[in-house]
This record gives C-alpha cells, structure tokens and sequence, in this order.
C-alpha cells in the first residue's frame, strides 16, 4: 500500500511541476535592404490583437543611416546606425497606439536586413516590406497598415 500511494504522490508531485499551457502565438518576417529590387523601402510590419512582445534585429549594410520605428498612431523612435553596425531590440506592444509596429531605413542610404518578429496573444501577423516578387507585400502593402 505504501508503495502505491508513494507512486501516486510523485505523480501528482509531477503533474504539478508541469507549466500550463501557453495560448501564445508567434510570426516573423525577413528584409533584406541590400537587394535592389527592395530598395530604398525595405523593412517589416507586425501586429496583433492583444498584447504581444515583438523583437527586431538589424545590420546596415549599406551607409550610415537610421532604423526607424513606427506606431500604428505615427509616433516614431530613431535610432542612428552606422556602416557594419548591428541593432537587437525587444519591446512591448498590442494596446491603443502599440497594436502595429514597423520598421524601415526611413529613406536614409542605410541598406537594413534583419528580422522582425512577434510573440504573444491575439495571433500576431508579420509582413515583410520587400517587394512584392522577392516575397514580400511591398511598400504600399505595409503602407496600408502603417505608413513610411
């Protein structure tokens, strides 16, 4: 008998450690800056309808320049990049203003390739900015959801 229920209390012991399901989803999108096809508007877009965490990581390839941010509301954050230089960012998103977030060169002679990507609830989309025969939704396509 002793047996049995110290059998059953490491499982129960077990079954209790185990994490609980997770309902997060996640997508990402490439870019590359540096094909002439996608140039001068190469970037990405990602969103979702609840909160989600998106990351970005980027190297210029081209000239000094700016990796540029932008809010579904049009608020933007800059960040200066030089020649060979690389970016690595995580922020939070998915209320009010934050439910969208695109990157691009802002138009500056930076040439950006990387990875936007998001995680989280409300079934986060991401969408390359590349043109629409190198795989992406072009620049008018990430126009759509927020403009350059």
């Amino acid at each position: 008998m002793r047996t049995i229920v110290g059998v059953g209390l490491a499982a129960a012991l077990m079954l209790a450690c185990v994490a609980p399901a997770s309902a997060d989803q996640s997508d990402f999108a490439l870019f590359d800056g540096t094909n002439p096809a996608n140039q001068p508007d190469a970037g990405a877009i990602c969103g979702a309808k609840a909160s989600f965490t998106w990351h970005l990581a980027v190297a210029n390839w081209g000239a000094a320049g700016v990796v540029r941010i932008t809010y579904a509301d049009g608020d933007i954050i800059r960040f200066p990049i030089a020649p060979g230089a690389s970016l690595t960012l995580s922020q939070a998103g998915g209320k009010g203003a934050s439910t969208a977030v695109r990157v691009s060169n802002e138009g500056s002679p930076a040439q950006l390739a990387g990875s936007l990507s998001a995680i989280g609830g409300g079934n986060p989309r991401c969408a390359s900015c590349d043109a629409v025969l190198q795989g992406g939704i072009g620049d008018a396509g990430c126009d759509s959801f927020i403009p350059n």
